[in-house]
């Protein structure tokens, strides 16, 4: 489950400067703050995705590759079969969302 901004900005390390044309500049109070919302809200929407997506890249990351599915295409017979249980596998690890 994502962690909460709150929970993100205390693990965050609170940024003291910026670069601005090579020479390093003291931020504000404001300035601080807004990177740490910027930072953590980056990494809840991140967080979020993850949950939402993840199955996808899993099972994409894991599926046999496209060549052996064309060959197991046009082959048939027993390569085909073990490439359905092949995907099937995958698809019964990662569930859609």
């Amino acid at each position: 489950m994502a962690q909460s901004i709150e929970e993100i900005k205390a693990s965050l390390e609170t940024p003291n400067v910026k670069l601005v044309n090579g020479v390093e500049v003291e931020l504000s109070d404001e300035e601080k703050e807004a990177t740490l919302n910027t930072w953590a809200e980056n990494e809840r929407d991140r967080q979020l995705d993850e949950e939402a997506n993840g199955w996808k890249r899993n099972r994409q990351a894991e599926y046999p590759d496209l060549l052996d599915c064309i060959h197991a295409l046009l082959d048939g017979g027993d390569t085909l079969t073990d490439l359905q249980a092949a995907r099937q596998a995958v698809k019964d690890k990662y569930p859609k969302g």
